[in-house]
């Protein structure tokens, strides 16, 4: 996980200039003595680049460019070796900037390297190079040469990019927060590679990764086809699942857990189940942190320990750790009191904008705790719960499998017709609807989250191949659960949502609230 900023300005007299900050480096003084004398106090400077430097706690650098008319700003998490600086000079043409993972088979080491030595190797095919990018990420591109910035989203938007672009300025970053004096930013759509050109100042927004994701309206409503299809799933999705774990670096693999967001549900139990059936396979000794969040409410009168999903997820991780006996598998309880919610809640607010309703809130915030980590675990021999925080830095979350295989309530009574239409919907406006405000609030907490369903494979096999009739209540998921993992109860759980699950909705006696309602 990384974070990106890039500033483009003729005006601002940037200056040449390269500042690097290594982990625990206090950096606000130095980034406000490198901005130019107008910009002193910006809110780019002390606003924007403390919550993108949040994202990436190893290292981060500024840099700028008088000739550019440019600033970089760049943090990391290293997850890959070797370990690579950014942002990065790529020959005496490009400047590229990356945030996130590739799972190309020809990937040998570093990912950023890799697209650096696709630059160099096809200086002139930017756009073919992006097109052949797998995984989850966002980037920014500057050709010196064509006098263009290139930035954008994977095909899915898996990674959060935001944009403004008034009066001939240009500026991309993960995250921006909500500024009362700054001018609005839009989110970067999934999928389109995004072209400025310096020198008449215009964006161009018309090139795509690929088409859009469509769902098959294909039937079988006698289910001739449902054991070859719940057998091609699991080959489709564990495959994504490894890829995930193989590309995690043996260093981190070795002595830090893989985390999981986990609600003790379906969608992220399948996923406990493929991740510890690779690692038993490998014969590695790892051990897998769920992550499950609950909330004291003060609306109900309920502690986190009464929370649906907190019951849920005692059992569910009782139920995998005796499926799974040699792996290692600590239930991480994160316990959220009300009045720490109310401490962190204008901070979530802040990092999930522009999304401002009561619903995204109630999502958002709960994502924010559960990454962060900090909890108990059951200790066996003395039969109690100890303060325990969360090692794993990579995250997996079950994120799209609602979209997939028909997970919502609302999907129940629709006719084909109908349900083929909403699907497709679903997954092609997940970016907006989902990815970039949980990003920007999972990411906050130095982790990187990766999603095996949200895999361009799964979702090309989920919305081509499996017949719609198999999409009901997500029946195919359901008996791929219990044919191919062994889950039992686990794979009957009914869909519940997070807000409501770990009561982070609703939180006070205001019983007019809709989910819908925009923030106070």
């Amino acid at each position: 996980m990384c974070g990106i900023l890039l500033w483009f300005d003729k005006k601002a007299g940037f200056g040449d200039r390269l500042e690097e900050f290594n982990e625990g480096d206090v950096l606000e003084q130095r980034v406000e003595d490198a901005l130019p004398m107008t910009y002193k106090s910006h809110y780019i400077g002390n606003r924007i680049i403390p919550l993108i430097a949040n994202r990436g706690p190893n290292y981060s650098s500024l840099r700028s460019i008088q000739s550019c008319n440019t600033m970089w700003f760049s943090s990391i998490l290293s997850l890959r070796q070797p370990f690579t600086t950014q942002s990065m000079c790529v020959g005496d043409r490009f400047i590229l900037q990356f945030n996130g993972e590739l799972y190309n088979e020809e990937i040998q080491f570093n990912d950023t390297q890799y697209i650096a030595s696709k630059l160099m190797e096809q200086p002139n095919d930017i756009y073919g190079i992006i097109r052949e990018l797998e995984g989850e990420f966002a980037y920014t591109i500057f050709d010196k040469q064509e006098q263009c910035i290139y930035f954008g989203r994977d095909s899915i938007g898996k990674r959060s990019l935001s944009y403004q672009c008034e009066d001939g300025i240009l500026t991309i970053a993960s995250v921006t927060g909500h500024n009362i004096d700054a001018p609005e930013y839009e989110n970067c759509l999934a999928g389109v590679i995004y072209m400025f050109d310096i020198l008449t100042t215009t964006l161009d927004t018309t090139t795509t990764i690929q088409s859009q994701f469509t769902v098959t309206s294909k039937e079988d409503p006698e289910q001739l086809s449902l054991n070859t299809t719940i057998n091609e799933l699991y080959e489709t999705l564990s495959l994504a699942v490894n890829k995930r774990i193989e590309s995690i670096h043996p260093k981190h693999i070795e002595n830090s857990p893989i985390a999981i967001l986990f609600s003790g549900g379906l969608d992220c139990s399948v996923l406990v189940a493929l991740i510890c059936q690779h690692l038993t396979q490998k014969n590695k000794q790892i051990v897998i942190e769920l992550l499950n969040v609950a909330f004291e409410n003060p609306r109900t009168g309920l502690q986190p320990c009464d929370a649906p999903d907190r019951k849920l997820a005692i059992q569910s991780a009782t139920f995998l750790q005796e499926l799974f006996p040699t792996i290692t598998i600590h239930l991480v309880e994160i316990d959220v009191p009300y009045d720490t919610y109310l401490e962190v809640r204008p901070h979530v607010i802040d990092l999930m904008y522009p999304k401002q309703t009561e619903m995204d809130l109630s999502i958002a915030i709960a994502f924010h705790f559960a990454s962060g980590g900090v909890g108990f675990i059951k200790d066996k021999t003395l039969n109690e719960r100890i303060p325990y925080t969360r090692h794993g830095i990579v995250l997996f979350s079950g994120l799209g499998a609602d979209e997939l295989y028909g997970g919502y309530h609302k999907f129940n009574n629709k006719s084909t017709d109908e349900l083929v239409i909403e699907l497709t919907r679903q997954i092609n406006n997940i970016h907006d609807r989902n990815l970039n405000r949980d990003d920007k609030v999972i990411a906050d907490n130095g982790v990187e989250v990766r999603y095996p369903f949200l895999d361009v494979n799964v979702i090309k096999y989920s919305t081509e191949s499996i017949p719609i009739t198999f999409k009901t209540n997500k029946l195919i998921l359901r008996e791929m659960a219990t044919q191919n993992l062994s889950l039992g109860f686990i794979a009957l759980e009914p869909k519940r949502a997070i807000q409501f699950g770990s009561k982070s909705a609703k939180m006070t006696k205001d019983g007019n609230k809709n989910g819908t309602d925009l923030l106070k």
